[in-house]
């Protein structure tokens, strides 16, 4: 075991993502990313439907101010744990309230939690210093924070959540291997992922769909509401930083009562290389603002299959010819750029 500092005092970072003038490494599937070759325009052309102001292609070298936030603490535990054993053992006997702190290295151990809090008033929170070792992420379970760990050696996906009322934040997971080599799937209500850092998502020559973040609802997985992606980094991915497959994707990846809506993806920096950054079928409400998108395509966002109401503004586009192109069936509700084309 590698010890790790038992406790320091909350440090309030300010994050700056400057983003790199060179050209985005080639994927292997779909369009490679590359940098921008234009200055700053406009990266739609037209009159918007319900518009917005449009998003501005851009090229590299540029800043963006991420929100402000705590590092990762090892205090005001109410567990410390440093062993497999250790933090087995706290995680079966958690309840609401409880501050789980890994204080070591458990690069072998896949963080699993399968008992939350009674209410997210009380959640289960487990903690790493931000460079805490683990061999993945599991979450099935509600009521529950995991924060300030690096995935290292993961099988796909690096991290999974499954619930309600889950938080992951501060943690980094860099190319988790089989499957279908994503990096991140959720399932559930109420979920918030922010300030992670997902890097080099790609299958190494394989034939696999590798994505940053994705999820879906055949197979009886739940569908997904009230979500909030904030303040992430999708970097190196293959194809999409966001692949998401609702109950109305039937025949596809979707299935299953209900609805995925209410999203919020904002604050993210993207660079990808399939055809678009955001794929999204059947998913409703969806609210995509002050991203940054860096490949070589044709859009950024494409919104198929009665992906309705969706609000789109203030995403800086390199490389990237619009913002969005939009199905028929989906235009309903939406506000922002003039869509160009279809998804």
């Amino acid at each position: 075991m590698i010890s790790l500092a038992a406790a320091a005092a909350p440090v309030l970072a300010a994050i700056i993502v400057v983003v790199p003038g060179p050209a985005p490494e080639p994927g292997t599937t779909t369009t490679p990313g590359t940098q921008a070759q234009s200055s700053a325009t406009p990266a739609t052309t037209g009159t918007p439907t319900n518009a917005t102001t449009p998003s501005s292609a851009v090229t590299g070298g540029t800043t963006v101010a991420r929100t402000a936030v705590a590092a990762p603490s090892l205090s005001s535990c109410t567990k410390q744990v440093a062993t497999p054993d250790a933090l087995s053992q706290a995680l079966s006997s958690a309840a609401g309230g409880d501050r789980i702190c890994v204080t070591a290295d458990l690069a072998s151990t896949r963080l699993t939690v399968t008992k939350g809090g009674p209410s997210p008033a009380q959640p289960v929170t487990v903690v790493g210093n931000g460079k805490t070792v683990v061999k993945g992420i599991t979450v099935k379970a509600s009521n529950v924070t995991v924060d300030g760990f690096q995935v290292v050696g993961a099988s796909a996906p690096g991290i999974e959540i499954s619930g309600k009322y889950i938080t992951v934040q501060n943690n980094t997971v860099k190319h988790p291997t089989g499957g279908d080599f994503d990096g991140l799937r959720f399932f559930g209500d109420n979920l918030k992922i922010l300030h992670n850092t997902i890097t080099d998502i790609n299958p190494g020559g394989g034939g696999a769909h590798a994505d940053c973040m994705q999820t879906f609802t055949s197979g009886g997985g739940p569908p997904t509401s009230h979500l909030l992606v904030d303040g992430n980094r999708c970097d190196n991915i293959d194809n999409q930083c966001i692949m998401a497959e609702g109950p109305g994707d039937v025949g596809d990846g979707g299935g299953g009562p209900g609805k995925s809506e209410d999203w919020t993806i904002t604050n993210n920096y993207c660079r990808f290389s399939a055809g678009q950054a955001l794929m999204f079928e059947a998913i409703q409400n969806a609210k995509i603002r002050d991203n940054e998108f860096v490949g070589k395509a044709d859009k950024a966002i494409g919104l198929d299959i009665n992906s309705t109401g969706a609000k789109v503004g203030g995403n800086k586009l390199v490389g990237v010819k619009a913002d969005v192109g939009m199905s028929e069936n989906s235009k309903q509700g939406y506000q922002g750029p003039d869509p160009q084309g279809g998804p």
